[in-house]
């Protein structure tokens, strides 16, 4: 009898663990998983370099290698003996051409840069005496990519590179034609660094103003380095002489936002160095300054940082990390800081775009009531004293101002750029979107092509967790997804879960993998004037190992969303 029961209750105990199985594991499906752009890259990389044995006379033309940059091509061939090779894209209406000779090598691999859209572009390839003429036919422009609109002439020989917020990188000509883009999200600023790459953005956001870090990459559009930042990037980076790059940042350990400095190590991707402004300033809450702007001053080993929400330009001794002065209104306790005006000055009003003239001054757009002007201070460090050089009304609303060679400056006004040379404000052109950033600078900057894998530096940090109650006791109903509008899928770096609800709604995300549960807190803006609020909410992979199935809890209830994701 004693055996029979003992049957029996391993057969229930077996059901139950099937049933149990299936209810909680089989019945779940692995979120959609973004493929690993450096993975991508990688194959494409692979293919195409699996041949290189061509001649000049016959080479290998591949348009968009790497389907990122669509105006971009490579050509592939071998010479006997080492030598240059020079390309030239032939300009059509009367623009110049595009010249740039490379490095000498017995195995060229030619990046291509600068042709027209929708057009069989005329390419010349010379090396050893030889000479190829090629046509390399281009798609249309995409519609959300457009010419920009001249409203007057440039003398300019370089090409302006713009970024919007939530935009593509474009690259236009002096005419306003598109000759250079990418196809994916690139934000914030442009750089070109020292070894002629261009830095930009992540295309992962953290919300719609912070990346998750930042991207080095070459024209074709193919990735060298991510550089991942637990506390994001945002608004402005600068390359330092040793490689490194200062950048700005939130600091993750406060939750402080906009008021944070970091030096990123190039090599290893480390933050190597922090700078808080929340310990130097005395503040209230923690979005408080909001630095817009960043520039470092090699004579003194000093940092210039604006701060837009508290009116003010301040300089920090790097090595210190303490402040030298403040051009604005003083700071509690701070007063001894702030420069003396030898006359009647413009006061920093919501600062921005601050930049660093060649000569030494500072420059920056200044926002009073609806009008910006182009500001130039002159500092005088011995004896602490701040005089105006310059004060350029540029009308309205300006967001980002750059230099070009020849001491002119480039400002970005909604969708309008502008140039201001000596006193005089130039309307260039027009866009159909409004600009971020531009950026003057040659196409070709002597980068040189390397094969090989990109790679992934650093981290975004571990996500912090709520208070976990309870036991997990769940539901199971399908129409959630339908009422709150919800999308789930994971990139490289974590699980991004996108929802609607109602302003007053108490939304709690939970991992689950049998031994550990995590709770993580969705953000809804309590403040905000709609009553439906959407909501993405990132869970980083750091801190995170294995399989993970997925639930979300809505004001008490909690849904089992048949979802799982893998971290590793």
């Amino acid at each position: 009898m004693k055996t029979l029961y003992k049957y029996l209750i391993l057969i229930f105990i077996t059901v139950f663990a099937s049933v149990f199985i299936y209810k909680y594991v089989e019945a779940s499906t692995s979120v959609d998983v973004e493929e690993d752009i450096l993975n991508i890259q990688k194959n494409k990389e692979n293919e195409i370099l699996a041949n290189t044995k061509y001649s000049i006379d016959n080479p290998n033309v591949i348009t968009d290698p790497y389907n990122v940059s669509p105006l971009t091509a490579m050509v592939i061939f071998e010479t006997k003996d080492l030598a240059t090779a020079t390309v030239t894209i032939k300009g059509k209406d009367g623009d110049e051409d595009i010249v740039n000779t490379f490095l000498p090598s017995k195995i060229h691999i030619l990046p291509i840069y600068g042709l027209y859209p929708d057009y069989n572009n005329t390419v010349i390839i010379s090396s050893s005496g030889e000479e190829k003429t090629l046509t390399i036919q281009t798609k249309k422009l995409p519609s959300d990519i457009k010419d920009m609109k001249k409203v007057h002439s440039s003398d300019d020989d370089e090409f302006y590179f713009t970024t919007s917020l939530n935009g593509k990188p474009i690259g236009y000509d002096k005419n306003g034609k598109v000759r250079w883009y990418l196809n994916t999200n690139y934000n914030n600023e442009f750089i070109r660094l020292s070894n002629g790459h261009i830095l930009l953005g992540n295309n992962h956001l953290i919300d719609s103003s912070y990346s998750v870090g930042l991207v080095e990459m070459d024209m074709l559009g193919k990735i060298y380095y991510e550089y991942n930042l637990p506390g994001g990037y945002h608004h402005d980076v600068f390359e330092l002489s040793n490689g490194n790059l200062l950048t700005l940042s939130n600091d993750p350990e406060n939750n402080s936002k906009e008021d944070y400095i970091v030096e990123i190590d190039r090599n290893s991707g480390e933050i190597i160095k922090n700078i808080k402004l929340s310990k130097l300033i005395k503040h209230e809450n923690n979005d408080w300054i909001k630095l817009n702007s960043l520039v470092y001053d090699t004579k003194t080993n000093s940092i210039i940082v604006a701060g837009s929400k508290q009116d003010m330009i301040i300089n920090i001794d790097y090595a210190s990390e303490e402040i030298n002065w403040i051009i604005g209104k003083a700071p509690k306790g701070l007063e001894n800081k702030v420069l003396k005006t030898t006359d009647d000055i413009t006061l920093p009003k919501s600062p921005k775009g601050l930049i660093l003239t060649n000569n030494g001054n500072i420059a920056y757009i200044n926002s009073s009531d609806d009008n910006n002007q182009l500001v130039i201070y002159s500092i005088d460090t011995n004896n602490r004293t701040v005089s105006e050089i310059k004060n350029i009304d540029l009308g309205s609303k300006s967001d980002y101002v750059n230099l070009t060679n020849n001491n002119d400056f480039i400002i970005n006004q909604g969708n309008k750029l502008k140039k201001v040379t000596d006193d005089e404000v130039t309307t260039l052109f027009t866009t159909d979107y409004d600009i971020y950033s531009t950026n003057y600078m040659k196409i070709y900057a002597g980068d040189v092509y390397i094969t090989g894998v990109g790679t992934r530096l650093g981290n975004i940090g571990i996500t912090k967790t709520a208070d976990n109650k309870g036991f997990l006791l769940w539901k199971l109903d399908r129409s959630i997804y339908k009422k709150y509008d919800l999308s789930l899928y994971k990139d490289v770096n974590r699980l991004v879960i996108n929802g609607t609800f109602n302003k007053d709604d108490n939304v709690y995300v939970i991992l689950d993998n049998v031994l550990n549960k995590s709770t993580y807190k969705v953000n809804i803006d309590k403040k905000a004037k709609m009553k439906k609020i959407k909501t993405a909410t990132y869970i980083n992979e750091e801190g995170l190992n294995g399989k993970y199935y997925i639930y979300l809890r809505v004001n008490g209830t909690t849904y089992k969303l048949e979802k799982y994701a893998v971290f590793y």
